[in-house]
Formats: structure tokens, sequence, C-alpha cells
């Protein structure tokens, strides 16, 4: 079973219950780039989408003094979501759920959504 260096048990525990032979190894490494001087002066976005909460880490690590003002935060699973959370930052958009199981469902859904209440 192929996994990240930061990963949870869910999957591994699934497998246990149901008394699956498997083997874990990590096949990759989740690392965050630090930005340049230059980038961090044009940092201008509308929206950051997160999968891991070590994003969220990247994130108040390259800036210190962030301030989300206006700047929408998506995330995929529930750790990710809580580390908004616990970062005092305003979760925009979560995915997955019922209704959109992935985040290109759950992106299109809320910009199509956020389209209708600008036009009006």
């Amino acid at each position: 079973m192929p996994l990240s260096d930061v990963h949870n048990d869910d999957v591994k525990n699934q497998l246990d219950e149901k008394k699956l032979q498997h083997t874990e190894c990590y096949m990759y490494r989740t690392v965050s780039n630090d930005f340049s001087e230059d980038e961090v002066k044009n940092f201008d976005y509308d929206m950051l989408v997160f999968f891991s909460p070590t994003g969220i880490e990247a994130l108040t690590k390259n800036f210190p003094n962030f301030e989300q003002g206006d700047i929408h935060i998506a995330t995929f699973g529930p750790s990710t979501a809580k580390a908004v959370e616990e970062k005092g930052l305003r979760l925009d958009l979560q995915a997955p759920s019922a209704e959109y199981p992935s985040m290109t469902g759950a992106l299109k859904a809320y910009l199509k959504a956020k389209n209708k209440k600008s036009k009006k």
C-alpha cells in the first residue's frame, strides 16, 4: 500500500479490520517549498486549495503574518479542514461531502454560487 510520509491510518485500519494482508511502504514525501522574497511580495491569489495539513503549515511558515482578508480557502479532508480552523483561518469550502465527493465538483459548485451572487 503506497503511502506518503504524512498520512492517517484510515485505509490501513480498514484493511486490518477485514483481515486483508498488506504491506505499507512510503512512496513519496510531502515537502513544502519556501517562497522567495519576490514571491512573498507578489502573493496575489483569490483562493488557496489545500490537500493536507502540511500545506497549512507551509502557508503559515512562508507567510507568518498572513491575513486572509478576501482570500478563499478550500480543503480536502477533515484533518486539513481542522488545521485551517486551528490556525484561526476561515474555511470557505470543504470537500469531500455527500453531495460533492471530489474537490473539482465542490469547487465548480462553489464558484457557480459565487458568480450568481456577484451578478445580483
